[in-house]
């Protein structure tokens, strides 16, 4: 007869052996041959996020911490602003005003100075260049065979045709820089005025030509005639307001 079966005593038995068969070399392969997950199959927890969201998170946690960092504040702030300390705050703040307006009423600072604008500079040198460059090639007229016109090459002889031909230059550096009707306005109101004054057989150059050049210059024309004037009628306005004498009425000179 076949003895009754009985289990192995309780501290020896696991009851894991019972189902666990070892399995053979040639059937299983090692654990090393195992290919592991991909991406896809399993997320991988501790992938970097990407900077955009690590960004948003940073300012996200900053905004929370000053939010709270605030209301920590505000309530420690309602906590010890007394009414005695408020007053102190508002004289220590009254204070400081009146000590910063008396500074400033004391030495006020300067207002900074306008910039004024660069003053272009010159396109001829002198008056001479600009008749020798400009006038000469520029402002042709017959002035040497049959003509009505006078003209003298040593024009600079001549006070009157130095005064209107810097003029002339002036009026063109000025105008020249009005690109609309600049030069328009220089020929109508300067260059055709002052050319014909100086183009004038009754003018400046009356005694000189082109052909017999120059002929005495001021001295051929005598100056015109003048008397000097009563010193009371014309002030000398370079004098200051005291040392001046009062201007008489011309009415009461003549009664005088």
């Amino acid at each position: 007869m076949t003895a009754p079966f009985e289990p192995p005593p309780e501290d020896d038995f696991d009851p894991g052996e019972a189902d666990y068969l070892p399995p053979d070399d040639a059937d299983y392969p090692p654990p090393s041959a195992y290919t592991p997950l991909s991406g896809r199959d399993e997320p991988n927890v501790e992938a970097p996020l990407s900077e955009n969201l690590e960004a948003m998170v940073g300012k996200a946690v900053l905004k929370r911490i000053q939010k709270e960092a605030d209301a920590i504040a505000e309530a420690k702030w309602a906590e010890i602003l007394t009414p005695e300390l408020y007053a102190r705050l508002e004289a220590a703040a009254a204070a400081r005003l009146l000590a910063q307006l008396e500074i400033s009423l004391a030495d006020p600072e300067p207002e900074p100075e306008p910039e004024q604008p660069a003053e272009p500079e010159l396109v001829f040198g002198s008056v001479e260049e600009f008749v020798r460059e400009r006038i000469a090639p520029v402002y042709r007229r017959e002035v040497i065979e049959g003509t009505s016109r006078n003209w003298c090459p040593q024009w600079w002889k001549h006070a009157e045709a130095i005064s209107r031909l810097e003029a002339l230059w002036r009026a063109w550096e000025r105008l020249r820089l009005d690109p609309s009707t600049g030069m328009s306005v220089w020929w109508r109101d300067h260059a055709d005025h002052h050319m014909a004054q100086l183009f004038d057989p009754e003018g400046t150059f009356k005694a000189c030509s082109v052909r017999s050049g120059h002929a005495g210059g001021d001295f051929a024309i005598v100056p015109l005639p003048t008397e000097p004037a009563p010193s009371s009628m014309f002030p000398d306005m370079r004098l200051s307001p005291e040392s001046a004498p009062t201007a008489a009425s011309p009415h009461k000179e003549g009664n005088n």
